[in-house]
């Protein structure tokens, strides 16, 4: 999704040390062009030779001249000596970890899951598993990149039929007129749809994490944006979520709702609160119509509970 891209935590998505940068040798050619063009950069590392430039180097091994630099500790004028080796800096990857997908990867540097997907070869509907490098993009940076732990994967909506816990609130009330809430208080959002909370947000008791909640409905009901945003996506390409829509709002806040039959908004629609966006159903990893809602706000999942009204 543009400027969000591919984690969403919640509906069911399941999806190594950083990966060793590999410099091909290219062929030789005449010329000052030829000349960079002739280098070889293997192993990480390149030795120069008489008459190298930094930059020559940068081109040839396909690196920011700037990172190479960082990477050496050169300054300007970026003095070089002939049999130096210099280490090549290490391409920007983000190591998959248990619960995550494409999408919430991309969420966390700002890069669209598309994006990413093309960038690592991953075709639709773009499974990954734990452990795999997924290369970032020119601009991320490799610290950024470091992986963060997660002890669990998000809990999601299930295969089995309709779960059963004590429903945190038992169905979404009546939406009333509030005044504008304060600055230290949540930020206020319609209930997507009227229903039994399956699934509430949290940690489940086997170690699962559901970063949304799920809200019983019948398929075809009418599902509603909870908040004016815009579309960011709308889709079936991410594995377990069935009919998706992603909604960005001001603030920093997306919304999202999964498990649809039929999606009636598409990718940069602007909607307003209250519109209908999708029509519920029990596509994805379910079995029984619901509709899986998250609010977040940036990459960070927040208990709708709280913002509901």
């Amino acid at each position: 999704m543009a400027a969000l891209g591919a984690g969403l935590a919640g509906c069911s998505s399941t999806p190594r040390e950083p990966a060793r940068v590999d410099y091909r040798n290219v062929p030789t050619y005449s010329g000052s062009a030829g000349r960079a063009a002739s280098m070889t950069c293997s192993g990480g590392s390149y030795t120069v030779r008489s008459g190298d430039t930094l930059s020559e180097i940068a081109e040839s091994c396909g690196v920011e001249m700037a990172a190479l630099a960082s990477a050496n500790g050169l300054s300007r004028p970026y003095t070089l000596r002939p049999g130096q080796t210099l280490s090549m800096p290490q391409a920007a990857v983000h190591v998959v970890q248990r619960g995550e997908n494409l999408y919430r990867i991309g969420l966390r540097y700002d890069i669209p899951f598309q994006q990413l997907a093309s960038h690592n070869g991953i075709p639709a509907p773009y499974e990954l598993e734990v452990g795999q490098s997924i290369r970032l993009p020119r601009g991320a940076s490799v610290a950024s990149a470091a992986p963060t732990r997660r002890t669990s994967a998000p809990a999601t909506t299930s295969r089995r039929p309709t779960p059963t816990p004590t429903p945190t609130r038992t169905s979404a009330p009546a939406a009333q007129p509030t005044a504008q809430p304060a600055a230290n208080t949540a930020v206020s959002f319609d209930w997507p749809i009227r229903g039994e909370v399956l699934s509430s947000f949290g940690r489940k008791p086997d170690g699962s994490r559901n970063d949304g909640i799920n809200i019983a409905a019948r398929t075809g009901d009418e599902v509603r944006a909870a908040a004016a945003g815009q579309v960011v996506y709308a889709g079936s390409e991410l594995a377990g979520y069935g009919q998706l829509v992603l909604l960005r709002h001001d603030g920093g806040f997306v919304t999202a709702y999964a498990h649809n039959s039929r999606l009636m908004v598409r990718e940069g629609d602007q909607v307003t609160r209250g519109q209908v966006i999708a029509a519920a159903g029990s596509s994805g990893t379910v079995e029984v119509a619901q509709v899986h809602f998250e609010i977040r706000r940036g990459v960070n999942p927040e208990d709708p509970m709280r913002h509901l009204r």
